[in-house]
């Protein structure tokens, strides 16, 4: 059904829509930071607060905590135009969820990594708004950024940067990722500009599916 604006009927269902979408945002985007003394936690400071980003493995993780997780992702991935993930899923592709946590226990972040084995550098010449193009060969990788969101009002503050850097800190056990091991998934000309500023160079590494171990 298409919407026209003016027409008094499509304008009050419009508002009652987005009224119910706002409401349910508001309600996923809280994360109740008493109720997770189990789940890795790391500080990070941004320009005017101190967040948190709790790191959740569904291999190790309670499924409380993992359920609440998945639900935060899955309503990201409906704001990014993603498929939804079931908890199998989780498992079986070794990935982790990583949430972002302000002072008032609003979500501000949420990343989705995931265990791959290689990836390609993006040629920098050939780059254009609707595609990236890769080199042939692959590299070797270790950790994909598969999903990365920040709230509008928590943007511009490096809290993407900082995300990463705790995934990087926490995704292998007792281990730092090296930044040259990290890749994202293939990224619009947003997700390019913020993967350029956090690996400081325009031919950071990319992943496909294919990539990924199973």
């Amino acid at each position: 059904m298409a919407f026209q604006r003016g027409v008094s009927a499509d304008e009050l269902l419009h508002k009652k829509h987005h009224t119910a979408w706002t409401h349910r945002h508001s309600r996923i985007l809280v994360w109740d930071t008493e109720s997770v003394p189990t789940v890795t936690c790391t500080p990070i400071k941004s320009s005017n607060s101190e967040r948190f980003v709790y790191g959740i493995d569904p291999r190790i993780s309670p499924k409380r905590h993992t359920q609440r997780a998945l639900r935060i992702l899955n309503h990201v991935n409906e704001q990014l135009g993603a498929c939804t993930l079931a908890m199998h899923e989780l498992r079986d592709k070794e990935r982790k969820i990583f949430v972002c946590v302000a002072p008032n226990n609003r979500v501000d972040g949420c990343v989705l990594a995931e265990t791959i084995s290689q990836a390609r550098r993006v040629v920098p010449t050939l780059l254009s708004d609707s595609s990236t193009v890769c080199r042939l060969e692959n590299e070797r990788a270790v950790c994909g950024i598969s999903r990365i969101w920040v709230a509008t009002s928590a943007r511009r503050q490096g809290v993407a940067r900082q995300m990463v850097d705790v995934v990087r800190s926490t995704f292998a056990y007792a281990c730092r990722v090296d930044l040259d091991l990290v890749a994202f998934t293939q990224p619009t000309a947003d997700g390019r500009a913020l993967a350029e500023r956090v690996f400081g160079r325009k031919d950071f590494l990319v992943y496909t599916e294919e990539s990924m171990i199973s």
